[in-house]
């Protein structure tokens, strides 16, 4: 399988380097635009030791370093500002970048502060598109405490508390179109991206008894809500819509919905807080979906990092990291073999198309596309934990 794999990340990097010189149109971004694409390329040149595709790549930075003051419309972890400057934070401790921004910081920074407090009075948590994808860059960058303790403040003050406070739960827009509202559990846009984002606050020792409140709390009610395998097919629905009659459905097998994300966030709330009952919870979430492999238990049908086949092999290598656990290096082996599997579009980026908005698409993006999935492909030829890249993706 080496071999193919191989072939499949040349395939990959032949497409997006073609693509960077043909000067296709550009947007900007950690997850949906071109410095997830760059995160690719960066490991690449590496891994492939060419001068050629290292010259390529850092000429490539270069330009967008150059262009992304200028054109970048967002403050967002997922497509604007936050996420490109946690980004060159970890391109910088892995030596893949030395860069001194620090004439410009105050702006960025002044920026984002701004931005965050327009999202904390929308009452706009979600990491991937409000508030705490800022707070996810300072406490990277080790800057602002106060900032951090604002959004902690923000969360302990909106969120809605039952039974005495042991109880903590968030209310979220659900489905703008149809005016939906409740409570979203999974780690995209939910409540297990906050217990991972506290969990990181409880790391970095910006921390009080709010902080630990809330996390114990948010666990409880996320373990409130678990269901009956046997019966429901997952152990957890992806939300919960308010004061709807309508029953829920069972989850996907994703990074993006579903037991995968929440497990983890119960696995890396129990480490940070050292809870054995929380990780041997989440363990067990985890382990058991990694039987769950047909269309119909999974419900996958592409190779992309959000929802498809290399997130979910992306999250079971690093829990075999994290446990050294048989079940998770054999689970990620199979996903990694249909991501393989999955490159059978004639028309496709080296043979790939994402299944998005009802319709297939090319697709290039860390979230979505070929970046993520070459850089899943990277970290599998490496028996050691290479895949630090999935910070990124609050996997650890």
């Amino acid at each position: 399988m080496e071999s193919i794999i191989k072939q499949k990340i040349d395939s990959i990097a032949e497409y997006i380097f073609t693509k960077i010189q043909n000067q296709e149109e550009e947007s900007f971004g950690l997850y949906s635009g071109e410095f997830g694409v760059l995160l690719f390329l960066f490991y690449y040149s590496r891994y492939s030791k060419n001068k050629k595709y290292t010259l390529l790549t850092e000429n490539y930075a270069e330009k967008l370093l150059k262009q992304f003051p200028k054109s970048l419309k967002l403050h967002t972890f997922c497509s604007g500002l936050s996420g490109i400057l946690y980004l060159f934070e970890f391109l910088r401790e892995n030596d893949f970048i030395d860069m001194d921004v620090s004439d410009v910081q105050p702006l960025f920074d002044n920026y984002l502060i701004a931005q965050m407090r327009q999202d904390i009075m929308k009452q706009n948590y979600d990491f991937m598109h409000g508030a705490l994808g800022v707070g996810l860059y300072f406490l990277k960058k080790g800057t602002h405490p106060e900032c951090v303790r604002e959004l902690t403040d923000f969360l302990y003050r909106t969120a809605d508390k039952e039974n005495n406070g042991r109880i903590f739960k968030w209310e979220s827009v659900i489905d703008p179109e149809k005016n939906l509202v409740g409570y979203n559990l999974a780690l995209s846009h939910g409540i297990s991206s906050i217990i991972i984002f506290l969990s990181r606050v409880f790391n970095s020792g910006i921390t009080n008894e709010k902080v630990i409140e809330m996390l114990s709390g948010a666990v409880n009610y996320v373990l409130s809500q678990k269901r009956d395998f046997s019966q429901f097919g997952s152990y957890f629905p992806s939300f919960l819509i308010s004061n709807s009659p309508n029953p829920v459905s069972k989850s996907r097998l994703a990074w993006c919905y579903g037991d995968l994300g929440i497990g983890m966030a119960l696995w890396l709330a129990g480490k940070a807080l050292e809870k054995v009952e929380w990780k041997e919870k989440g363990l067990k979430i985890l382990l058991q979906s990694t039987q769950r492999r047909s269309y119909d238990e999974t419900h996958i049908v592409d190779a992309g990092i959000c929802h498809g086949s290399a997130g979910v092999a992306l999250m079971y290598r690093r829990m075999f990291f994290e446990t050294y656990r048989d079940e998770f290096k054999e689970a990620s082996r199979y996903w990694l073999s249909q991501t393989l599997n999955f490159s059978h579009f004639k028309n496709g980026l080296a043979g790939y198309k994402t299944f998005l908005m009802n319709k297939w698409q090319c697709d290039y993006s860390l979230l979505t596309g070929i970046a993520g999935i070459g850089l899943m492909l990277l970290s599998c030829l490496s028996e050691d934990n290479m895949q630090t890249w999935d910070e990124m993706f609050l996997l650890f």
